[in-house]
């Protein structure tokens, strides 16, 4: 909860920024207290949880896989790409 909220606020943006991993992480654990290791087994987790409820639309939790995705990777890899944040427009088609 603490990472969707978190990454809600970095989204709500009037400028485009790009960092990298590593910065991103470290601005992680200063604003929500969140490590780096828990986050690189996100997505492990999140599927072993989805497999031990035997949900059965997987498919309504897809916002929250691509989180738990995006924290894995995030954590996984601190070379070879950057993040980049943009504002998003609703108008924009």
């Amino acid at each position: 909860k603490r990472l969707v909220e978190y990454l809600k606020g970095r989204l709500r943006v009037q400028h485009v920024s790009s960092e990298t991993p590593t910065s991103f992480l470290q601005h992680i654990h200063q604003t929500v207290c969140i490590d780096k290791k828990p986050l690189r087994f996100c997505s492990e987790r999140l599927s072993s949880l989805m497999r031990a409820l035997e949900l059965p639309e997987i498919g309504n939790f897809s916002g929250l896989t691509l989180v738990a995705n995006f924290a894995t990777l995030v954590s996984t890899y601190s070379k070879g790409f950057s993040l980049i944040i943009e504002p998003f427009d609703d108008r924009a088609p």
